[in-house]
């Protein structure tokens, strides 16, 4: 199956979650996978709003579907990588990751080349009808 891939870079702002999140949402939808919207958009929305929280720099999120998987990356400029931390029940925030770690099959995060750190997350389809072509099984 060959890649598909969509990208966005926006700038360290509270609007970039909601920006990224849609076209995470719309991408979602061309590419027949409303199944997997929901862990998608989660993702991408917890992983940009740590780049505004905390790194405070330029962000380029890449959303790629590729062998039975969408794979999320979200690129900084800041070297620090995340660390998951468990959240006090009573506070408001430090969930992210948490919820990075729920919604997903696997993350991870990395050193960028020419520095920076590249957070990624991958989903896995449904192994039932390929819904990357919106094939259904036969009755």
């Amino acid at each position: 199956m060959p890649t598909t891939e969509t990208s966005l870079r926006a700038a360290p702002s509270t609007e970039a979650v909601e920006l990224t999140r849609r076209l995470a949402a719309r991408t979602m939808r061309s590419w027949n996978l409303v199944k997997a919207e929901e862990a998608v958009t989660a993702i991408v929305a917890e992983l940009v709003a740590n780049v505004v929280q905390h790194a405070c720099t330029p962000l380029e999120l890449r959303l790629a579907l590729l062998d039975g998987k969408v794979r999320i990356e979200v690129r900084d400029r800041d070297d620090r990588l995340p660390v998951p931390r468990v959240a006090d029940i009573l506070a408001e925030g430090g969930r992210g990751m948490f919820l990075v770690e729920v919604y997903s099959t696997r993350w991870g995060a990395e050193g960028a080349p020419g520095g920076g750190k590249v957070v990624w997350a991958e989903v896995e389809l449904d192994p039932g009808p390929d819904v990357s072509r919106g094939t259904s099984p036969r009755p």
